[in-house]
């Protein structure tokens, strides 16, 4: 039966390195199809396995994070004025 799996990885020191465990038995031999990622993609490895976060998901998130702090800061301070 063949099976077919899309992982990342990074090539370090001569070796590729999954971002995940691979079930393959010692020494079997697998078909590698090796595409280059483009700019910088940013994984949750698993937590949403297969989608990738854009850089402008990530300036949202920081934009949306920022603002729900300050409004906790907001509520605290006027607790202590109370």
């Amino acid at each position: 039966m063949d099976t077919t799996l899309k992982i990342d990885a990074t090539y370090k020191g001569g070796v590729l390195i999954p971002f995940e465990k691979v079930n393959l038995n010692e020494g079997e031999r697998v078909e590698i199809e090796i595409r280059k990622k483009q700019g910088k993609i940013i994984t949750l490895r698993g937590l949403w396995k297969g989608t990738e976060i854009s850089e402008d998901d990530i300036e949202e998130a920081k934009q949306l994070w920022e603002a729900g702090i300050r409004e906790q800061i907001k509520i605290l301070t006027e607790d202590d004025a109370k």
